[in-house]
């Protein structure tokens, strides 16, 4: 009898997913047409040119104190001859395109975030874009859960909101898929099916959060991230952190128009047994955030 494959997104369900967010300052996603293998950027076909200038714009913004992640994108359902290139910072998205890759030389991405809306860019002109991005984590050749789930959340989207979706390489938290990215918000979201899009598409174009499907704004730390989606209001700004680092129980304070809000959190004092990759052949232990 044949074993029945067990996919790590299906184990996970009862798992919370607040403060599972990478922490991403600047969001670089480089159009890429071919076939992604499991590591896109560094075991794909970018020249030797084009991964140096994404190390070195890395290191520039590592200099400033700001986190950069490039993925790669795609929209298999178009074909043209340019290259594609949004740079998500700051509440601002800003789309270049080119011949190729070399354009992406003539490029000064860090001048470009320090000043938000300055848009002198050399050679390639940026647009800003304020209507919300959706990029699916669809890489099956990393986790096979990012393609049986992400291609059908891939296919609604595009029917709800049209170009304005992309295939995205790898997000992390395979066990959350279907992962998006929207942007400008800088937000991940899991398990998004595709028979609760239209309503958290609804959520993300009024400018709202989504808590049903919260995994973290990408420019808080994970304890902040978690903190928000606990507090569960629209419209907070952080005021202040106390703690969390190295897994101690941190104080994090918010604000809205009306009050501040506070509140306490840590990790959970027993851990949860997961499946975190539908690769692993054995489980791993996972500490999930706790209200205090």
């Amino acid at each position: 009898m044949a074993t029945q494959r067990v996919f790590c997104s299906e184990q996970s369900l009862s798992s919370s997913m607040l403060g599972t967010a990478e922490q991403v300052d600047v969001w670089l996603l480089l159009e890429y047409k071919a076939s992604w293998p499991a590591k896109a950027i560094t075991e794909g076909s970018l020249t030797a040119d084009t991964q140096a200038w994404l190390a070195r714009t890395a290191e520039q913004f590592a200099q400033l104190g700001l986190k950069l992640r490039p993925q790669l994108v795609r929209q298999p359902e178009l074909d043209h001859d340019v290259t594609r290139l949004l740079v998500s910072a700051h509440g601002h998205t800003f789309e270049f395109s080119g011949s190729g890759y070399d354009f992406l030389l003539d490029l000064d991405l860090v001048g470009l975030v320090q000043s938000r809306l300055d848009l002198s860019s050399g050679k390639a002109t940026p647009s800003p874009t304020s209507a919300p991005r959706y990029l699916v984590c669809t890489n099956g050749k990393r986790d096979l859960c990012c393609s049986r789930f992400g291609l059908p959340l891939y296919q609604r989207l595009r029917e709800l909101v049209g170009d304005r979706v992309w295939q995205v390489t790898h997000l992390g938290g395979h066990r959350f898929a279907p992962n998006l990215l929207v942007i400008p918000q800088n937000v991940i979201y899991g398990r998004v099916q595709p028979e609760g899009a239209q309503a958290f598409v609804e959520q993300v174009e009024q400018g709202l959060l989504d808590f049903t499907h919260l995994r973290g704004r990408t420019r808080y730390p994970k304890v902040v991230q978690a903190a928000e989606g606990m507090v569960a209001r629209q419209g907070l700004r952080l005021l202040h952190v106390a703690g969390g680092n190295a897994g101690d129980p941190a104080d994090v304070t918010f604000a809205d128009a009306d009050q501040k809000v506070k509140i306490s959190l840590g990790p959970a004092e027993q851990a949860e047994t997961i499946l975190a990759s539908c690769s692993d052949t054995e489980t791993k232990a996972y500490y999930p955030f706790r209200q205090l």
